[in-house]
């Protein structure tokens, strides 16, 4: 089942998420429901509250060939895709960091470039409640750190300078009488 996405200008998309206390079928049908909802929305990932669900997990599909280092080899050998992450901890790994464009499907047709770390460590749940780990790279690392930050009620744009601030205000404010 597709859910309803909730946009820019929705408070819900900045409040601090809810740890998961519940493990059971019903949290087993949210995520795959969140899979297809994000497939549906061509999206790499999708979180709680861009559901209207103030509960902290996300889902995340990188696709393979968006996964690959500059000699065509996998920065994330073996990843299991698609992964639904219950209650996310992150620990950044080394000084690295990669400023990429970033977009968000609840502000749609905004990117902008975000400096984020290169790798990192994750623990999380499944949606068994099992605990899990992994250390990711590229593309999956930022996936997973964007998929947070929305957890924590912090949106991609909160990176963007003040001069690209400034050069999306407009279309901020259409999403909001849009989607509103």
């Amino acid at each position: 089942m597709n859910l309803p996405l909730c946009y820019f200008g929705n408070p819900i998309l900045r409040e601090k998420a809810k740890p998961v206390t519940t493990f059971d079928t019903e949290l087993e049908k949210l995520g795959n429901d969140m899979i297809a909802t994000m497939r549906e929305e061509a999206g790499i990932g999708l979180a709680g509250p861009q559901i209207g669900k103030s509960l902290r997990i996300f889902t995340m599909e990188v696709p393979p060939e968006m996964d690959e280092d500059e000699k065509g080899q996998p920065h994330n050998p073996g990843l299991e895709s698609p992964l639904v992450v219950v209650n996310p901890e992150i620990e950044i790994v080394g000084d690295d960091e990669e400023e990429m464009e970033e977009g968000c499907l609840s502000i749609p047709e905004v990117r902008g470039k975000v400096t984020r770390p290169f790798a990192i460590k994750l623990r999380y749940q499944n949606v068994k409640g099992e605990e899990k780990a992994l250390a990711l790279q590229g593309l999956a690392a930022r996936c997973v750190q964007h998929e947070t930050d929305h957890l924590n009620g912090v949106l991609f744009i909160d990176y963007l300078s003040s001069v690209k601030k400034m050069s999306i205000k407009g279309k901020l404010k259409r999403i909001k009488q849009n989607y509103g």
